[in-house]
């Protein structure tokens, strides 16, 4: 049978049949298009929509933070992620990937203090000056230590 019939032209372009993902090598896919994506196939679409799903899950962990160097911001993530195991976003593997990093980032945290501030040797310094001098009947004048205790 003819595909022409009674003067009309039915022509089928396969390039609209047919996945248009290409491979690194530049060959095209030959898997027919799926119905939810007219132009990639059922594989190459949900890759795509996974694609598009992490730039999501990226854009809530990360937010409009630039660099993880406080606490602060590395619990806003860390928040951000547990909400998005929660809904079964992220995978719990992937999950764990990233709480890891995260405490790796928080054990750093005091070394970078100790970069930045190097005049912070972190030894605390407590100044007594201006204390009251306790009564004469407190202070250790007995062998024991003990006020009121005399031997």
């Amino acid at each position: 049978m003819n595909p022409q019939s009674s003067g009309s032209t039915l022509t089928l372009d396969s390039s609209q049949l047919h996945c248009r993902h290409r491979t690194a090598s530049g060959r095209r896919c030959r898997m027919v298009v799926s119905e939810s994506d007219p132009s990639l196939c059922v594989k190459h679409a949900a890759m795509h929509q996974s694609e598009l799903n992490q730039v999501d899950v990226a854009s809530k962990l990360i937010g409009d933070t630039v660099e993880f160097r406080s606490a602060v911001d590395i619990n806003r993530s860390l928040g951000e992620l547990y909400k998005l195991q929660a809904h079964n976003q992220i995978s719990p593997r992937r999950a764990s990937v990233m709480a890891y990093t995260a405490n790796l980032l928080l054990r750093t945290l005091p070394a970078i203090q100790k970069e930045l501030h190097p005049e912070d040797d972190g030894t605390i310094t407590l100044d007594f000056t201006g204390w009251p001098h306790p009564p004469e009947d407190r202070l250790p004048d007995n062998p024991s230590g003990h006020p009121g205790q005399h031997s």
